[in-house]
């Protein structure tokens, strides 16, 4: 029956926001081009960002540490590094930032917690040390030495139009004695836009130890690896900043900073320096989208890091399917509706199927009935005399629900998939400005608890699903008992159900879901009258 493909997929669905809310190669591929050339500018900022402790010879002589700025511009990111430490303080992706401004994943004004900056035993306050600067036509070099002591150079290498930067770290033993030496470093932190959706920010730290993802989406005390480090990651709904050490560090580290996100740490390996004896390690950073085909260009291993869930391989092929669509009609609210209609066409020897077995029962169900009440007190004779009417009648008892059921992983597969679309990001359809946004409809007035705006596709959704639910009641209400008409009207609640869940959803998912429902109530239709005239 209806209730029964209702209560599947309702089910199904809670399966799956539950699902959401609880589970958290190593040479370089020789395709990494060769450098070009980028543009440098400098600005300068001044301390007052760069918090009260101070650290080291500089804190203790009461020195003012003064920032000096440079900014990068490739054709991807906009980069902005500190002489404070020689870190990262800024990226920005200009390829997917709306309204003229550019996607920030990083911005960090503290200097212990930007990326790349470095902390040893042997040279404290590392982090907040300043660097002297020396600048190429594709690279920055950091240097900071301690004379008699230690010299510590990091040289970062831009690719005009590439999806990486390079660093190259260089420890110098300038003393007359051995020296043994390791560094921790600040990997990927949060990134800065959550993409909030349902609540949900998608916030996840992952790292390949041994050849196994470790993922992690929460830690309350902080979380060490040990092992073959092959990258460590953070990454949201639709970006990601993958660091890859080329020799791999000793240990990885996720901890939670004090606004509650994560943030990784390597520990390098210890390193024995000869006087006069220098040491280099290699990583790379990726920094953009969660793009398989992107990813792996880099690093076959890394693109582990795409995750559509259980049923990935599913989520891979209808987005592949979904492209091709938006390729020919040039639209992605289009290539939607196209994609719905591909997979009802496809399922509906199935959906046929189901609905039909389905009819079958209500017509039996008076007799179902009268057998229960005639052998109410034999169970083995009723059991005997129903499973004879199935048979009689050529009704499979669990026709109604199994083809539904095989139906769920297509919409959970495309559910993982255009949540983590970022070519839905900024698509638009209709009124609808981003499909991977609520359609989010301006009012000109403000309601209680819904606010100043109102999302128009789900409450079509809910009237569209109740407008089924009404024809099936319709259709079955001769056949039906008093007990199964009470039911029936109980079911007609599901749409308010349906239309909760999806009110903050991405408006992709939900024009599915109402395309979807208008092709199966189309089908219902067709499926009913055809058996009312056999």
């Amino acid at each position: 029956m209806e209730k029964r493909m209702i209560i599947a997929i309702a089910l199904s669905l809670l399966i799956l926001v539950a699902f959401q809310r609880l589970s958290p190669r190593q040479a370089m591929r020789g395709r990494v081009e060769t450098p070009v050339s980028s543009v440098v500018t400098e600005e300068q900022v001044f301390p007052a960002e760069m918090g009260e402790r101070r650290e080291g010879r500089e804190a203790a002589e009461g020195m003012s540490l003064e920032e000096i700025a440079t900014e990068i511009q490739t054709e991807k990111y906009t980069l902005v590094f500190s002489n404070i430490g020689g870190s990262l303080k800024k990226l920005s992706l200009k390829e997917y930032g709306e309204n003229e401004d550019e996607e920030i994943l990083i911005d960090n004004g503290t200097p212990e917690g930007r990326l790349f900056a470095m902390q040893s035993g042997l040279l404290a306050g590392l982090d907040r040390k300043r660097f002297e600067l020396r600048k190429g036509d594709d690279y920055l070099e950091y240097r900071h030495a301690e004379p008699g002591w230690l010299e510590v150079t990091k040289r970062y290498t831009f690719h005009k139009a590439l999806d990486y930067i390079s660093l190259d770290i260089f420890v110098k033993n300038l003393s007359s004695r051995k020296v043994i030496f390791s560094y921790r470093m600040t990997g990927p932190g949060a990134l800065e836009g959550a993409h909030r959706v349902a609540g949900r920010t998608f916030a996840q730290a992952d790292t390949m130890v041994d050849g196994k993802l470790w993922k992690v989406r929460s830690v309350k005390v902080p979380q060490e690896r040990a092992g073959e480090i092959s990258w460590m990651a953070q990454k949201n709904r639709y970006f990601a900043l993958i660091l890859k050490p080329f020799i791999s560090p000793g240990s990885v580290t996720i901890k939670k900073t004090a606004d509650k996100t994560l943030l990784t740490a390597l520990k390098s390996r210890g390193y024995e320096l000869a006087p006069g004896e220098t040491v280099e390690d290699k990583y790379l950073l990726y920094a953009g989208p969660l793009d398989e085909k992107r990813i792996a260009a880099i690093s076959d291993d890394m693109q582990q890091v795409v995750d559509y869930g259980f049923f990935g391989g599913v989520s891979k092929v209808l987005l592949s399917i979904l492209r091709t669509f938006q390729k020919g009609v040039k639209n992605w609210g289009v290539a939607i509706i196209c994609l719905t209609v591909l997979i009802n066409l496809v399922l509906f020897p199935l959906t046929a199927k189901s609905f039909t077995s389905m009819q079958r029962m209500k017509k039996i169900q008076p007799h179902i009935e009268k057998l229960k009440q005639l052998h109410k007190d034999n169970p083995h004779k009723l059991n005997k005399e129903i499973m004879e009417s199935y048979k009689k009648y050529n009704v499979n008892p669990l026709g109604g629900c199994l083809p539904m059921l095989l139906q769920m992983p297509i919409f959970v597969s495309l559910y993982q998939g255009l949540m983590r679309s970022v070519e839905l990001k900024g698509a638009n359809f209709l009124w609808i400005k981003d499909l991977a946004k609520p359609d989010a409809v301006s009012l000109p007035f403000t309601l209680p608890v819904i606010g100043a705006h109102i999302n128009i596709l789900p409450l079509l959704m809910v009237g569209m699903m109740a407008l089924q639910q009404k024809l099936s009641q319709g259709m079955a209400t001769a056949a039906m008992t008093e007990q199964q008409a009470g039911q029936q009207k109980m079911m007609l609640m599901m749409p308010l159900f349906f239309g909760f869940l999806f009110y903050k959803m991405p408006s992709g998912l939900v024009l599915y879901w109402l395309t979807n429902t208008i092709l199966m109530t189309a089908e219902q239709g067709l499926i009913s009258r055809r058996i009312s005239r056999s």
